[in-house]
């Protein structure tokens, strides 16, 4: 019967003006046949549509996340140039504003080495640059150290964090108070001016430069910002705490002082 009616049903699709009354009935009863099979038909359709249009999305999906990466990294590096050019443009302006003061080199960090026991970095320049061991390591914000070893195309400089530096410092406003700041090799953003009588004249938010008196580092850098004072135990000295200006885990270029460090404080 099934076959049957699938044979009338097709023979009864052709449009014709006339139809008898037997095929007006044959083509009533094939109709839900027809739907039927047309049913099916859209269902396995649409079942392979849905996976052909996955597909398509995936990979639009995939295309639209490149370009989302391409231009998130493009910002990125524009970004990266920016703050370049105006850690430059600073650079220059404090070299321009001091030209008659300092003669000072423009140099790169290539390498650092910031541990418990050791806070150095690697300069760009070296001997062939002129540069010669001792001389002073400074940016527009102030003190960074100096260099302890120098090789012909690069030299290595302590950081003033570490254990083994340290610099004869005042308080800039007084120029009175004298003492010595050190770092305690353990954190880069604090030192430490040690050696200060329990009376001296020093207080929180005083502005501590280099004093000149140790000839190493010429006098009247910066190096911080008093934080805290703490006496010692028997009362006879005491120790303020810095924050120094300079960050030194963000150093990219620095200048080096080329000529020389020591003398009288500015």
């Amino acid at each position: 019967l099934l076959i049957i009616f699938l044979g009338l049903a097709v023979n009864t699709v052709q449009p014709r003006e006339n139809l008898t009354w037997i095929e007006k009935g044959l083509r009533i009863a094939a109709s839900p046949f027809q739907y039927g099979f047309k049913g099916i038909n859209d269902s396995v359709s649409g079942f392979f549509s849905y996976f052909t249009e996955k597909e398509a999305l995936q990979q639009e999906n995939d295309a639209l996340k490149k370009e989302v990466n391409q231009l998130h990294s493009q910002l990125t590096q524009m970004d990266e140039i920016n703050m370049e050019n105006i850690r430059l443009k600073e650079l220059l302006n404090y070299k321009d504003a001091t030209q008659g003061e300092y003669n000072l080199q423009l140099a790169e960090i290539i390498a650092e080495n910031n541990n418990n026991l050791q806070h150095t970095i690697t300069l760009n320049k070296g001997s062939n640059d002129g540069v010669v061991t001792g001389m002073t390591v400074m940016n527009h914000s102030g003190l960074i150290g100096r260099i302890s070893a120098v090789m012909p195309e690069s030299s290595e400089v302590m950081l003033l964090p570490d254990r083994e530096s340290a610099v004869g410092a005042r308080v800039w406003s007084t120029r009175e108070v004298i003492g010595v700041v050190e770092g305690d090799g353990t954190d880069s953003s604090s030192l430490q001016m040690v050696h200060l009588p329990h009376d001296a004249d020093i207080y929180v938010g005083d502005d501590i430069v280099t004093s000149g008196l140790d000839n190493v580092f010429p006098g009247g850098i910066h190096i911080g910002e008093v934080t805290a004072i703490e006496y010692s135990p028997n009362g006879l000295t005491k120790t303020a705490y810095l924050k120094p200006y300079v960050t030194f885990s963000r150093l990219e270029e620095v200048f080096i002082l080329m000529n020389g460090g020591g003398g009288a404080s500015n």
